[in-house]
């Protein structure tokens, strides 16, 4: 990392750990993709659970690929002095959108823009929450005002 990128040290360890993480999971579904399918000659039901799980390891390892190379682009514009601006417009984005999506690399405005004209379409996750109710960070965010990092607006 270069001198300008000390300032980024929180978010390129995030990114690091998240790498590291997104590999453990395609390790992971490529095995289950590896898989072979085995013929149920006697469950209809069976083969088509198989095969549905087939097919989602691969939908997942898609789009895990996806956020790989997200947050790998991170990195390397954490390298070269490009991270925390937009890609597009050049502008800085803001800490508190950065710390949220730390793979990000536009602002908000940009990609709300380009998702409109169907340049970029990206994966959601979906919302932090159980089987017995949101989670507490869920319940925690509801309860606090969104307000801008260090005086900037998303």
């Amino acid at each position: 990392m270069n001198r300008t990128g000390s300032k980024w040290v929180w978010h390129y360890r995030v990114l690091l750990k998240l790498r590291d993480h997104l590999l453990q999971e395609r390790r992971c579904h490529l095995g289950q993709a590896a898989e072979p399918l085995e013929p149920h000659s006697m469950s209809l039901a069976d083969s088509a659970t198989d095969e549905f799980d087939h097919d989602l390891a691969l939908s997942r390892l898609s789009t895990e690929q996806d956020a790989l190379y997200e947050v790998e682009d991170a990195l390397r514009r954490i390298v070269d002095g490009t991270y925390g601006r937009c890609v597009e417009t050049g502008k800085p984005i803001p800490p508190g959108r950065l710390r949220a999506i730390p793979w990000t690399r536009f602002s908000k405005e940009t990609e709300a823009d380009l998702e409109e004209l169907g340049a970029v379409n990206h994966s959601r996750l979906g919302r932090l929450g159980s089987v017995h109710g949101p989670a507490e960070v869920e319940m925690a965010e509801a309860q606090q005002p969104n307000e801008p990092d260090e005086g900037e607006s998303e």
